[in-house]
C-alpha cells in the first residue's frame, strides 16, 4: 500500500498490512510500525534533491526498530542501533540504503560487532564513509549480492571500501560499483588493488567497477589470473572513462575466456591494433559470449577484426563501443558491418551445402 501524508492515515493501518511504501518520513511512521506488526515491506523514498533533518532520521530508525518481521527495507540512512535491531530479524533479506548522509556513523561510540543475514544490500549515497563504516563492524555471512552508486569515490576511500568488504565475511556473488563523479584522474592510484582485492571472491557470477578516479588498467596477465579465479562469472564490466590506451590484446583475451565458460557480458577497453592471433590457425570458440563492449578501444585493421571476433565468438552478433571520436566510431562500425557479412554468408554456405546434400 502507498501511504501519503495525510491526517487520516491512521484510518488505513491494519495488523495485517504486509507492505507500505511512504514517499517521505512521515510524522505517524511510528504507528505505522507499531500496529502493522505483519509488515513485511517497507519502502520510504525521500525524492531528490529533498535531504532529510537529523530529527526525520532519528525517527526512521526509532520507527524500523518496532519492525519485527521485516524482510525487504528501503530507506535513509539509519543508525547503529536500528542496525543493530535488524540483525536480530531472521526474516530480513534485502536492504537498500538511499539518499545523503547528514551525520557518518559514529565509530568511537560503537562497543561491539553484530552479523546481519541479508543477501542482497544496496546503497545510493554520496560517499563511502558510511558504508566503509558499516561494512568494517558488521558482518554479512549470508550476504551474495552488493550494490553501491556513488557521487564520488577518490581511490583512497575506495581502497578502504574494498578492504571493509573482505573483512565483512561474505561470500559475495555480485559485486556492483559505480561512481557517478567524472572528474580528474588522480595522479597516483593502485591500477591493480582494485581487481586484485576482489580475487577472493571465487563465487563471483557479476562484477561492474566503474570509477572514473581509479585506474581499472588491465594487462593479459591480470586479465587471466581473474578470469582463473573467477571461473562461474557472467558478467564483466571494467570500466575507467580516464584511460586512453589498453594493454588486453586478443591472445590474452582468447587465454583468458577459457577460464571462464559461463561469461556472457563483457565490457573491457581493448587493444584492437595490435593483432596477435590468427583466427586461420586458432581453434578456440567462446560459445557463451554475447555481449562485448570495447568503449573507446582503437582500431587499425577493421577486416582483420571482423574476421577475430567471427570466429573466436561466433555469438556476438555485432560489437558495442563508445562514442568519443569520429575515427573510433567510424572503424567499430565498419568491424560490425563485416562480422555482419561474414555471418550472412557463413548462414548462405550452410544453406547450400545442406541444399546440395
Amino acid at each position: 500500500m502507498a501511504l501519503h501524508p495525510t491526517g487520516f492515515l491512521h484510518l488505513f493501518l491494519s495488523p495485517t498490512l504486509r507492505r507500505c511504501f511512504l514517499p517521505a518520513i512521515h510524522l505517524d511512521l511510528k504507528s505505522i510500525a507499531t500496529r502493522c506488526a505483519a509488515l513485511e515491506d517497507l519502502s520510504v523514498k525521500v525524492s531528490y534533491p529533498y535531504q532529510s533533518t537529523a530529527d526525520e532520521l532519528s525517527l526512521l530508525s526509532d520507527s524500523v526498530r518496532l519492525c519485527k518481521r521485516l524482510v525487504t527495507l528501503s530507506c535513509p540512512p539509519l543508525d547503529w542501533a536500528a542496525w543493530e535491531h535488524l540483525s536480530n530479524l531472521p526474516t530480513l533479506r534485502t536492504v537498500t540504503i538511499c539518499g545523503e548522509v547528514l551525520s557518518p556513523l559514529d565509530r568511537d561510540n560503537f562497543i561491539f560487532a553484530f552479523s546481519l543475514n541479508v543477501t542482497t544490500l544496496s546503497f545510493h549515497v554520496n560517499t563511502a564513509s558510511y558504508v566503509t563504516s558499516l561494512m568494517q563492524h558488521v558482518e554479512f555471512p549470508s550476504l551474495k549480492e552488493f550494490k553501491m552508486v556513488l557521487r564520488s569515490l577518490p581511490w583512497a576511500d575506495a581502497e578502504q571500501l574494498f578492504r571493509a568488504l573482505l573483512q565483512c565475511k561474505a561470500t559475495l556473488e555480485h559485486i556492483d560499483i559505480l561512481s557517478r563523479d567524472q572528474g580528474v584522474r588522480e595522479p597516483s592510484c593502485g591500477s591493480l588493488t582494485a581487481i586484485t582485492q576482489f580475487l577472493c571472491f571465487m563465487q563471483l557470477r557479476t562484477l561492474r567497477l566503474a570509477f572514473p578516479h581509479s585506474c581499472i588498467d588491465l594487462d593479459n596477465d591480470l586479465l587471466l589470473e581473474a578470469m582463473s579465479s573467477w571461473s562461474n562469472i557472467r558478467d564483466l564490466k571494467l570500466e575507467d572513462p580516464n584511460l586512453r590506451s589498453a594493454t588486453i590484446t586478443f591472445r590474452g583475451l582468447s587465454t583468458a575466456l577459457r577460464q571462464c565458460p559461463h561469461l556472457h557480458t563483457l565490457h573491457i577497453l581493448m587493444d584492437a591494433v595490435n593483432i596477435d592471433i590468427d583466427p586461420k590457425v586458432e581453434s578456440f570458440h567462446h560459445t557463451s559470449l554475447q555481449t562485448l563492449d570495447v568503449r573507446s578501444s582503437h582500431v587499425a585493421d577493421s577486416e582483420a577484426v571482423a574476421h577475430i571476433i567471427f570466429s573466436m565468438l561466433p555469438c556476438v552478433d555485432n560489437v558495442i563501443y563508445g562514442y568519443s571520436g569520429r575515427y573510433i566510431r567510424y572503424a567499430w562500425h565498419d568491424v560490425n558491418r563485416r562480422l555482419e557479412s561474414l555471418k550472412s554468408s557463413a548462414v548462405i554456405g550452410r544453406h547450400t551445402t545442406g541444399a546440395a546434400a
